[in-house]
């Protein structure tokens, strides 16, 4: 009875603030505003795998299967990797394989699983949200080098091929990783090309992009970068070549100042807030802190709230969800209430199957939650 109390009293509260309904004359919601909730899925099955093998993997998802478990749930978004920093991606792209000098099939899959997935959420009414890094794939030196990014460093040096992209400075004493770096002007001309020419083909059917390794550095690079004919603008203008509407989330760490922009956008064009976490609650030395909502944690100004988390035992990992029914339906009705949005990272197999016990609690998840965003979406 008290937790039927409190689910009543939050949907009032939503409509008092107007999170969900409108008020005459007020600014109509974004439709990330209006999902609900999302879910993540750190496809990476082939990452270790030769060309054969991480286009059999690829071959194998069944995609009709995989956007009908995701319609089960009632969630409203979807963020898929289109590759991380291991260097191959689940869709083709002629400009990344010709930096690399190599043809399709080999670090990009001959197989475009991302516009198969488009097309098949379009059909159920559910956004897709592309996760890209926003700087060059780290684990490979020659892909650094190719798509002409800044170059893992030693004390101002380049480290050169022989010494791990991914060390820590623990470990090679003044070692800095290509995105502890300011970016530069040549590489943000071919990274645009390649995000560009994915963005073109997909079109509205992608309906925003999640950056990660957007750190620090690139924040403060900006400003010194507009005065040169490629920069963080020319690589936003080409993300959005083909869908101008298009949100837009730069992630530079799982903390709350970062994560949730308390102190002010990462970039410019940042339209939500990429919301990495670990939990429900601020993470502090000893125990959690306050809880992670929109007015303990406000956004910028015209930035949508989002949080991130895995619903599981980590990102991409697990088969049950580590959170209880209640505490999921609590935490996401408070969010929303308040004019938010959450994504939980689910993990997924190279088939694109989902573990039977976390798609279980989804679709409870899901059919308690009421979403006013059914047949509301239009291309």
């Amino acid at each position: 009875m008290k937790y039927r109390i409190h689910r009543l009293l939050v949907i009032v509260s939503s409509v008092l603030i107007g999170s969900v309904f409108v008020a005459p004359g007020a600014e109509p919601a974004r439709w990330l505003q209006q999902s609900g909730y999302g879910l993540m899925f750190h496809y990476e099955a082939f990452k270790n795998h030769s060309p054969e093998m991480y286009n059999r993997v690829i071959d194998s998802f069944e995609v009709v299967p995989f956007a009908d478990a995701v319609a089960s749930t009632r969630a409203g978004h979807v963020i898929f990797v289109i590759g991380q920093h291991w260097g191959k991606y689940c869709a083709p792209n002629s400009v990344y394989e010709k930096r690399l000098g190599v043809g399709n099939g080999v670090w990009t899959s001959r197989r475009d699983l991302i516009q198969e997935i488009s097309e098949e959420l379009e059909k159920r009414n559910i956004r897709l949200i592309i996760y890209m890094t926003a700087r060059a794939p780290m684990r490979h030196y020659k892909v650094i080098e190719a798509m002409g990014d800044t170059l893992p460093s030693i004390a101002g040096k380049p480290a050169g091929p022989d010494v791990n992209p991914m060390s820590h400075p623990r470990k090679v004493k003044g070692f800095l990783r290509s995105e502890n770096q300011a970016p530069n002007p040549t590489f943000l001309k071919h990274w645009g090309a390649v995000c560009g020419e994915w963005s073109r083909r997909y079109g509205t059917r992608v309906s925003g992009w999640w950056f990660d390794g957007y750190k620090t550095e690139m924040r403060d690079a900006y400003e010194g970068l507009k005065k040169e004919p490629y920069n963080i603008d020319t690589w936003v203008r080409a993300i959005l070549s083909g869908n101008p509407d298009a949100e837009l989330a730069f992630n530079a760490g799982a903390h709350p100042t970062l994560s949730l922009c308390t102190k002010g956008k990462l970039c410019p064009h940042q339209t939500f807030t990429s919301g990495e976490n670990h939990g429900f609650y601020e993470k502090l030395k000893k125990g959690h802190g306050k809880a992670l909502t929109p007015k303990n944690f406000p956004a910028p100004e015209g930035v949508i709230w989002h949080l991130l988390l895995p619903l599981s035992a980590g990102w991409g990992a697990g088969t049950e969800s580590r959170f209880d029914l209640e505490t999921l339906k609590d935490r996401v009705d408070v969010i929303n209430a308040e004019g938010g949005t959450v994504t939980f990272d689910v993990p997924i197999a190279g088939d694109g199957r989902i573990p039977p016990g976390v798609l279980g609690t989804l679709r409870t998840l899901g059919k308690d939650i009421g979403k006013l965003r059914d047949g509301t979406r239009s291309f």
